[in-house]
């Protein structure tokens, strides 16, 4: 079993049945006698953010692609591991071997974290793979030649910037800048330009709809109408928010991913460099699907872009294919 266990979404894929599960990295608790008790995970769970009574709190245990809250995290994990360890008739198998990414940045203590996390939830033995290397592998890189090739998977917590060559890592560089930071940039934003206070829920629906990281040519854009609290009056208020007021907003956190890209193009190996020039930079994760953000870093760089044709599954097709030859993989796989 493979598991991308993405601060946005998790994501599980199944040796044999490929991809069974992807949903949100969510989960709902209750305290009881000092206990959290598991409310709702995932999709559910996602539509009770910022709308739980009292004695219910829904939260994200995932914070930056790594661990932020243990206990739960652990629920979560071993919540899907059951689910997609079911079969057509609702038997469960025995326990699985997985493995599950992790960022390139991440401590030894948050890659420990990540692989007890996965025991304790009842997996027979876990690897952990490196979150570039498994989207290099999904979008179908060449990674085993001998010539450089570039991946950005922009994930909800952090974007993963690594140059690969003969099935290893050249240069890997992970900023906690993501479809996270890019939804706070947005109610931030609104909060100062429109005296208008969102939800997180609500911000990643505009980021969605109308989000770009280029301003667009007429000025105005899309817009569309934004539900929130007037901050002057205090009651709720509508508002129509237009692409070039989001792109805007969305200023910051695209400049720091593309700043990420110029420092690793600085410090690549020339020969590797003339392989990046021929072959261009891929983009993988949820956030490569913002408009424009293709264009943008092809403007700034002057290579060749892309998006992967299956952005938001790259990691877990990658981790999968790892899953499905075990043997051959191995080399690229981790213990802590």
């Amino acid at each position: 079993m493979a598991i991308d266990l993405g601060t946005a979404n998790t994501l599980v894929y199944v040796k044999g049945r490929g991809v069974v599960l992807n949903e949100p990295s969510v989960v709902a608790y209750s305290v009881k006698n000092g206990r959290k008790v598991v409310q709702a995970v995932g999709n559910y769970a996602k539509l009770m953010l910022g709308r739980t009574p009292g004695q219910i709190e829904a939260i994200r245990p995932m914070r930056d692609g790594v661990i932020a809250d243990f206990e739960v995290a652990e629920e979560m994990i071993k919540h899907f591991i059951k689910r997609a360890s079911e079969d057509q008739k609702g038997w469960i198998r025995g326990r699985p071997r997985i493995v599950i990414c992790v960022p390139s940045g991440a401590t030894p203590v948050e890659r420990r974290a990540i692989q007890d996390a996965a025991i304790n939830a009842g997996a027979l033995e876990s690897w952990l793979i490196e979150e570039p290397m498994a989207a290099a592998i999904g979008a179908g890189l060449a990674i085993d030649q001998p010539s450089g090739s570039m991946v950005v998977d922009i994930g909800g917590g952090t974007t993963e910037v690594a140059i690969l060559s003969l099935e290893g890592i050249v240069y890997a560089r992970s900023v906690r800048v993501g479809g996270d930071r890019m939804d706070e940039a947005i109610i931030s934003y609104l909060r100062r330009t429109e005296n208008l206070l969102i939800g997180e829920t609500t911000a990643e629906r505009i980021k969605k709809e109308i989000g770009s990281a280029m301003a667009p040519s007429d000025g105005i854009g899309l817009s569309m109408a934004v539900k929130g609290r007037d901050l002057v009056n205090g009651v709720p208020r509508e508002a129509i928010i237009t692409e070039q007021a989001i792109s805007m907003a969305l200023l910051d956190p695209v400049e720091e991913i593309i700043e990420a890209i110029h420092v690793a193009l600085e410090t690549t190996p020339p020969e590797l460099s003339a392989d990046i020039v021929e072959k261009g930079i891929m983009l993988t994760g949820g956030g490569a699907l913002l408009r424009n953000l293709d264009a943008k870093i092809r403007q700034v760089t002057g290579l060749p872009v892309s998006v992967a044709d299956d952005a938001l599954s790259c990691v877990v097709l990658g981790t999968g294919k790892c899953v499905e030859d075990l043997e051959h993989w191995k080399g690229i796989l981790t213990r802590v």
